[in-house]
């Protein structure tokens, strides 16, 4: 038995690994310049902006006043969650350490979640004559901006 497992981490399949050595600092600076970064505050205006451009499309093709509020609804039941999100994830707090920031993005993703799911629960009493429908597409759409930020990052 013992054989086989020699056999097997001597074939070409397992070619013997390279040690992995830590990067410099001066790597580490030449690496996150070359990455393209969106801030935050770009996603969160995006996302306001293509709730506004919904309506303005819903209004335009006439459809009725409490639809389009519900569509309005269903954009702010993202921007709203996602701006308090935002705001948590670069207080100062955040930049304390690593364990700091990790435990500020889990704890401020559960606020998000959380405030997300309240304003859907309230829905029905907040906004007159809800449509549902209305509401999760202008949802759905408004969340959709956070893939167009990959889109700016690419394009960097």
């Amino acid at each position: 038995m013992m054989e086989r497992k020699a056999k097997a981490v001597d074939s070409p399949e397992y070619p013997e690994e390279e040690p992995i050595v830590p990067w410099t600092k001066e790597q580490v600076l030449e690496f996150r310049q070359a990455q393209p970064t969106v801030s935050v505050w770009w996603v969160i205006g995006a996302q306001v902006l293509v709730g506004l451009v919904l309506m303005f499309v819903a209004w335009l093709l006439g459809v009725k006043l409490a639809k389009m509020v519900s569509l309005g609804y269903g954009s702010l039941c993202v921007v709203l969650p996602s701006a308090l999100f935002a705001r948590g994830i670069t207080s100062r707090w955040s930049g304390l350490g690593p364990g700091a920031a990790v435990t500020g993005f889990f704890l401020w993703e559960f606020v998000k979640i959380a405030m997300t799911m309240v304003m859907l629960l309230i829905s029905q009493s907040v906004v007159d004559d809800l449509s549902w429908p209305m509401m999760i597409l202008g949802l759905i759409i408004t969340m959709k901006v956070y893939w167009l930020s990959f889109l700016w990052t690419r394009k960097s």
